[in-house]
């Protein structure tokens, strides 16, 4: 391979790294700051979630940081101004958008991939049951998430019917790794 083909292939690569990575950090100011502050709920509860699932604890942590992250990426509000302020904000207005599938951007993808966690450990848990009552509670999290985005237009999100549909098909697949990987970790 030529030096000039891998140099621009390099910068290429790290041009769209950098743009989704500035695009969560501009574009979304409170996620990191809200992913911080779950953090200590995910270090507190992480042992009690993992035995109430009867799994590692490492499975509770993912869990609660993967909850933290969807709550903070959807239902924070998408800009930094004061909430009373939001509330005569001329862009909040009640929107659904209900269009048919088709491509998203990369950016759009961050709060679907943030199921495949909760999805993963559902796969994970110990028993059946649990897993199941678990995938239950996930399926029904992308649909309330968008149903508050609807209901309070004043947080800067609009409700997208593919939001919820990538949300359920990332916890799908989230769920069949899990139980995929039950097996071998079993026998670890």
């Amino acid at each position: 391979m030529s030096e000039p083909f891998r140099r621009q292939n390099r910068e290429g690569t790290h041009g769209v790294r950098a743009g989704v990575i500035k695009t969560v950090l501009h574009g979304l100011p409170m996620f990191w700051p809200g992913l911080l502050a779950s953090l200590v709920p995910a270090a507190l509860l992480n042992r009690p979630v993992g035995r109430l699932l009867r799994t590692h604890w490492a499975v509770g942590f993912v869990l609660l940081l993967a909850l933290g992250g969807v709550v903070t990426l959807t239902l924070l509000p998408a800009h930094p101004r004061p909430f009373w302020q939001d509330v005569s904000w001329p862009g909040a207005v009640r929107h659904c958008a209900l269009g048919v599938l088709g491509p998203r951007p990369a950016a759009r993808w961050l709060g679907p991939l943030l199921f495949a966690p909760i999805g993963l450990a559902a796969g994970l848990t110990g028993s059946r049951r649990r897993a199941a009552a678990l995938l239950l509670g996930a399926a029904a999290l992308p649909v309330t998430l968008e149903a508050v985005q609807y209901a309070v237009p004043a947080l800067g999100h609009t409700c997208d019917a593919q939001d919820v549909l990538a949300g359920l098909l990332v916890l799908a697949l989230g769920a069949l790794l899990g139980l995929l990987a039950r097996p071998a970790l079993r026998h670890a």
